[in-house]
């Protein structure tokens, strides 16, 4: 994925290959600084619900871009965001579980709720940085929504920041051909 400046948008390299082709949804779910969750509901007119695919506390070295140098406890997780018959978005996180309240430590262990929404009730406040996007197949991930190894998908990297310094990164995918 292009690394893109968080203000802008703007790729600090070459351009992001493949945005012509995106939808103005597409493009609202790549720079929303929101809750994906409710634009998802939104657009689908359906509830969404959280479908946990992997969750582990752990400790070990958090990603770079969380400017972590030591072990921490870190909370992995891979989810899918889905409405009634279907799969919409994928999302990958890793986040620096100690900076988490205790009552959003048991939230995210205990329910499937989004994060988005447990942020909002907490009324925690966050600043999300998009720190990379792109185009491209991801056939780790294509399985879950019935397509082929092949499918390319639109995909989001961001920090989210609490109090000044960065609470996780969030990776979020959804098929290209979707949203249109």
């Amino acid at each position: 994925m292009a690394r893109v400046a968080a203000a802008t948008g703007v790729p600090y390299h070459q351009p992001m290959t493949g945005i012509d082709d995106l939808s103005l949804f597409q493009r609202i779910l790549l720079a929303t600084d929101g809750t994906v969750t409710d634009l998802l509901a939104l657009y689908t007119g359906e509830a969404i619900r959280v479908t946990k695919l992997e969750q582990s506390v752990m400790t070990g070295r958090a990603r770079a871009e969380l400017q972590h140098p030591e072990p921490a406890r870190l909370l992995q997780r891979r989810i899918l965001l889905s409405g009634a018959k279907q799969n919409y978005l994928y999302a990958d996180s890793q986040f620096l579980f100690e900076r988490f309240s205790a009552w959003m430590q048991q939230q995210l262990l205990e329910t499937d709720r989004p994060i988005g929404l447990l942020w909002k009730e907490a009324r925690l406040e966050t600043f999300r940085e998009v720190i990379a996007q792109g185009v491209e197949p991801d056939g780790a991930i294509a399985q879950h929504f019935g397509l082929p190894a092949t499918e390319p998908f639109v995909a989001r990297t961001y920090l989210v920041h609490h109090g000044g310094r960065p609470l996780g990164a969030i990776t979020e995918k959804w098929p290209s051909s979707w949203f249109r």
